[in-house]
């Protein structure tokens, strides 16, 4: 998991507005299960989104689909890609290391407002990263339509799991 704690201090030190959602918040809250990519919520403002283009082209992340990253940047183009691809994330990959990925969830919902209001703390090193809550984390894996057997396993293990300590 170094290269998702890599990434995650990567994003935080250059100021990316974001909130940690899918297996790697899972893991964090004390589920034990494989994760291989990082999904994350946004702020989509342009300067918090150049922030994230700038700090992924520096970690030699591209995108997995042949699009130009900066698509991200147009917010008609990403109402498209929802819309009419019916895209849920635009992912972003490391071609030496097809292990670190990172995913910009799209969904217009949960905003990264909403996710923020009650979103943990996690302190790694000196740096701060924020986390879906769990309730919220249920709540986002209870939405997924169609219905995914490693969400079922991750909300029932959620359930089971302790409180988190941030």
């Amino acid at each position: 998991m170094n290269h998702l704690k890599d990434l995650l201090v990567s994003l935080a030190q250059a100021k990316v507005k974001f909130v940690v959602c899918g297996g790697v918040a899972v893991v964090l809250h004390g589920v034990e299960r494989m994760t291989l990519d990082l999904d994350i919520v946004l702020e989509m403002t342009t300067e918090n989104l150049e922030r994230l283009l700038a700090t992924l082209k520096a970690l030699s992340l591209v995108p997995r689909a042949p699009v130009p990253p900066e698509l991200l940047l147009d917010m008609e183009k990403v109402k498209w890609l929802r819309e009419e691809k019916h895209a849920v994330a635009f992912n972003f990959i490391d071609l030496q290391n097809p292990f670190r990925q990172v995913d910009i969830l799209l969904t217009e919902q949960p905003s990264y407002d909403a996710l923020l209001t009650d979103a943990e703390t996690l302190i790694i090193g000196e740096t701060e990263v924020k986390i879906i809550s769990k309730a919220k984390l249920i709540a986002m894996k209870q939405a997924v339509v169609p219905v995914r057997l490693k969400d079922l396993a991750d909300i029932e293990a959620l359930q089971k799991s302790k409180p988190s300590q941030s």
